[in-house]
């Protein structure tokens, strides 16, 4: 029906080609009356101008739901195809484009494919025929997609007026199986490899992955692999030119990737989107590759918009000689990044920081109180009402809850605390029958919970000193002083300074100290616009704009040596506006003049 329609509206004769005469409907009864089941797949198109890239976003779409789980098929738009062909033939001699070999290792419905043939005719005035035969290669898992692309690939050249059969080089394979030793070396790889995560993997194909050295750290996503695959496919000098995740650059299963290409050291440009989401309905976030088969010093790296894909790509240059391959390559405007890290201490020694206690079964401890008389609170669990004592109970709070609009009040729970302090300054979990005597009514409710208790550890109860014990003894005693902060924020960050000693913390994060003035100077840098630009350059980006504040993306960053006429300056500021510019001075002969390891061209 899709290329029926395809046909009928641009107006195609096919006399030769079989492909395709054998797939266009010849009764214009039956053609029109599949409109109307095309409507669901189509409906944002003008059916009086239906083109190839119509077919190219539709036969991605009836991919099924399970065959896109497991092979990772999406769409890629037509703006992201085209400029990575562009960056990887742009300033290669025409008449070297005559023998050029270019290849998808997973190339889908052939979107990449279908770009660069229409590109190469452009350029070199060369039949389509001779394209596909010549400079073309594609691999797919799927049949269907190879298909699929010899279907769109023969429009393509219909549409000029070549009407024959084409010779192409498209193979339905595994690329993790294909064995690229029996061909030529390519000059160019591009594509979108598959995104598909470790936990979506049947176990074969996992088998298959470990194999290679860019798989050996972590559980690696499906695309990882096809990162050596395409470089050992090329022939030196040759170019890559990827749309892939960009968490390969900072996540734990990406360590042995990074390791790859810092030990070869190619000429290697990422382009970041950040936070943005490329494709609908796929909760990703992505980066163009690009990489030239022969030595480098500096890796390049910017950040853009999609809507600024035409405009020249603005890198900054690192030294491979700074990268770190185990705690990530941490590129977003590196230079500027080192800047903020310089300049007084960094926070990791400024003071202590503490995540939240461990029970392991948040919702059996943690309750938010329904009722209380003198002695008990009371609390609601599976339609049952229990009481526990209060004396047994402390405060605490979900830092990841903190925003701007909700105090500090207005997030506290309460949490079943059995334990003690013990002679050593240490706490000690209470002991059954102290617990039973001294504390029944908090007995009972955890009895009635032992079942969901033992269920943690994977039922290693041999862990605990008593069924009713935390998971973890962590955070359990923490200094007066607490300054509560969330794993993520958006925008800016909210902090909480709280003096209450018996104050637990869960899920987020909070710096510690016994001196109130060195947290409350703290509070003032971290809801600074200065430090939310570090953030925003350094941190791991989620979506509508929040980033990540856990451990290494924020660590490194540095609080000025301010005298103590200094602190008492900053301490008494009211306007956040004078803060934030009060604070610029003390990184601003850091962060304006340009860094000796770093460029910027255009």
């Amino acid at each position: 029906m899709l290329v029926s329609l395809y046909a009928k509206y641009n107006e195609i004769n096919v006399v030769n080609n079989t492909r395709i005469r054998d797939l266009i409907i010849e009764s214009q009864e039956d053609l029109n009356s599949s409109l109307s089941e095309l409507q669901n797949i189509i409906q944002k198109h003008d059916f009086t101008s239906i083109t190839i890239e119509t077919l190219v976003n539709c036969f991605e779409f009836v991919i099924s739901p399970s065959d896109r789980v497991v092979n990772g098929s999406v769409y890629t738009p037509k703006d992201i195809r085209q400029r990575i062909i562009h960056e990887c033939l742009d300033d290669v001699p025409t008449e070297r484009l005559h023998t050029i070999r270019i290849a998808d290792i997973a190339c889908g419905c052939g979107g990449f494919l279908l770009d660069v043939a229409e590109y190469l005719h452009e350029r070199t005035g060369n039949s389509y025929a001779h394209i596909f035969h010549e400079n073309l290669l594609g691999l797919d898992i799927q049949e269907y997609s190879i298909e699929r692309t010899k279907i769109l690939l023969s429009l393509l050249a219909l549409s000029q007026g070549e009407d024959e059969e084409f010779d192409f080089n498209l193979e339905p394979h595994d690329t993790l199986e294909f064995d690229f030793g029996r061909i030529e070396p390519f000059d160019v790889v591009l594509g979108n490899p598959p995104y598909v995560c470790w936990r979506n993997l049947p176990e074969e194909t996992r088998k298959r992955m470990r194999q290679f050295e860019v798989c050996r750290c972590g559980n690696s996503d499906l695309y990882i692999p096809f990162f050596q695959i395409a470089i050992e496919s090329l022939r030196d000098g040759g170019r890559l030119g990827y749309i892939v995740m960009n968490t390969f650059l900072t996540s734990l299963n990406g360590t042995a990737l990074r390791e790859y290409l810092h030990s070869r050291q190619f000429e290697i440009q990422v382009v970041d989107f950040r936070d943005q989401q490329i494709f609908k309905g796929k909760n990703t976030y992505t980066c163009l590759f690009f990489l030239k088969k022969q030595h480098a010093e500096k890796v390049a790296y910017c950040t853009i918009e999609q809507s600024e894909l035409e405009r020249p790509f603005a890198y900054s240059y690192v030294d491979y000689a700074t990268l770190v391959d185990k705690g990530g390559w941490r590129l977003n405007d590196m230079c500027h990044v080192a800047d903020y890290e310089r300049n007084g201490i960094a926070i990791r020694d400024y003071c202590d920081s503490r995540h939240g206690i461990a029970t392991l079964s948040n919702k059996t401890y943690i309750f938010t109180p329904i009722g209380n008389d003198e002695m008990c609170y009371q609390l609601s669990k599976n339609g049952r009402t229990y009481s526990v004592e209060k004396a047994i109970c402390r405060d605490i709070v979900n830092s990841n809850k903190f925003n701007s609009d909700v105090t500090l009040e207005e997030i506290k729970e309460k949490v079943i605390f059995p334990y003690r302090m013990g002679a050593e300054g240490r706490m000690e979990v209470i002991p059954l029958e102290e617990l039973r005597s001294h504390y029944p009514h908090a007995y009972c409710y955890l009895q009635s919970q032992y079942n969901e208790l033992k269920k943690r550890d994977k039922g290693k109860q041999e862990k605990y000193p008593v069924w009713y014990a935390f998971g973890r003894t962590q955070s359990m005693i923490l200094p007066r002083y607490k300054l509560f902060f969330p794993k993520i924020a958006n925008h800016s960050l909210t902090c909480v300074l709280s003096d209450d000693p018996n104050l637990l913390l869960y899920n987020g994060m909070a710096f510690v100290s016994d001196n109130r003035e060195q947290l409350q100077v703290l509070q003032k840098v971290l809801q600074s616009h200065v430090f939310w630009s570090y953030v925003m350059m350094n941190a791991k980006p989620y979506a509508s704009g929040y980033v990540s504040l856990n451990g290494d993306n924020i660590m490194h960053f540095h609080v000025p040596n301010f005298t103590d006429a200094e602190k008492r300056e900053l301490l008494a500021m009211r306007s956040q506006k004078k803060v934030d510019e009060w604070l610029l001075k003390f990184y601003k002969k850091h962060l304006f003049p340009k860094s000796e390891m770093c460029s910027s061209v255009s």
